[in-house]
């Protein structure tokens, strides 16, 4: 009887786990592979949202709203047509969207989705535009033309940007969807030659939100992606700009100081004959000069009273070794033999 019932939990068991396994496939995030449903994602982009951040794409099933009035895929792709020809975009919109719910995986279906995004083009519709042609690129990237309809992605986002519906100059469409928009674009064609210029406007996006640290990752990237591109020339000034910005805003912090200070000094070394060279270079100055004040007060902070002799000398000592052509030059080395001095008597 125990041995009966030992197998009946290993059935039940088992079949509940097969049923778990059917119900859940894995999901696809928008831009995260060349097909619905896959597991796989591209390498990850420092100062790009994570993919868990990036909205799911939703199958398309049908409803009161989507039922198709032909018996064929054929036949309600020609019906949708004949309402887009005679103007009626609403009507055609909704035929070839229930051809997409009811014939997902016919021939006509990848090209009623991608009708359907050229109505909203028409229309003026961007966000539903993009939404759309997101969808086409997550569940029909083997039947489409997907390099061109990536293409088409940044072209469309492209005009968004620049024909966004504003009302009492605020926009409708946030920066945050349009940056999403562009880093779909990289994820989906890494190399095409329009993605340094989309790394540069979604490295944009972030500073035009104060989003500074995520903003010198992609510069970054872009420079390490494509560093013999004029994107990228652009992008060591804008990373450098972008890092001053940071160490202004938090000058206590010294690590990141130290490191601006690495960067300017590399790039400038690196890009002696960099348009804004110049600028870079004032920029180090100034930082040296904040870094040798704080290194400044940190030794001074260690001749006091409640430290030893020995731990002034010691801080005087590494100042003079890290600054020694400092204003406070020659002031140290008559404090450190003063100091000497005391301890020897």
């Amino acid at each position: 009887m125990k041995r009966l019932r030992r197998i009946c939990l290993s059935i039940i068991v088992a079949a509940c786990a097969s049923t778990t396994a059917l119900a859940d496939p894995p999901r696809n995030v928008a831009g995260s592979a060349f097909a619905a449903n896959s597991p796989y994602a591209t390498d990850a982009y420092p100062g790009f949202d994570g993919l868990d951040d990036v909205k799911r794409p939703e199958k398309k099933e049908k409803g009161w709203f989507n039922w198709v009035d032909r018996a064929t895929a054929a036949e309600q792709f020609a019906l949708a047509e004949e309402f887009e020809s005679a103007g009626a975009f609403r009507k055609a919109r909704r035929a070839f969207d229930a051809l997409v719910c009811e014939w997902p995986a016919s021939p006509e279906a990848w090209r009623a989705q991608y009708r359907i995004v050229k109505i909203y083009e028409h229309e003026k519709d961007y966000d539903n535009a993009l939404e759309e042609l997101e969808y086409l690129l997550d569940f029909y990237p083997s039947e489409c033309p997907y390099l061109e309809m990536v293409e088409f992605l940044y072209q469309l986002t492209n005009l968004m940007v620049k024909e966004k519906k504003t009302m009492f100059g605020f926009s409708f469409t946030s920066d945050r969807i349009v940056r999403q928009h562009y880093e779909s674009v990289v994820r989906r064609a890494p190399r095409a030659s329009y993605v340094p210029e989309t790394m540069l406007k979604i490295a944009d996006l972030r500073e035009q939100n104060n989003e500074y640290e995520e903003a010198v990752q992609v510069y970054n990237q872009l420079v390490m992606k494509f560093p013999k591109t004029t994107e990228a020339d652009i992008a060591i000034y804008l990373q450098a700009k972008a890092r001053m910005w940071l160490c202004r805003r938090l000058s206590y912090n010294i690590p990141r100081c130290q490191d601006t200070q690495k960067y300017l000094k590399m790039m400038i070394a690196d890009h002696p004959r960099h348009d804004r060279v110049d600028e870079m270079q004032e920029w180090l100055a100034e930082l040296e000069k904040h870094l040798e004040a704080d290194a400044y007060r940190q030794a001074k902070f260690y001749d006091t009273k409640q430290r030893t002799p020995h731990a002034a000398v010691s801080a005087w000592e590494r100042f003079l070794k890290a600054y020694p052509l400092s204003p406070h030059a020659d002031e140290v080395r008559a404090r450190i033999e003063t100091i000497q001095k005391g301890i020897q008597q």
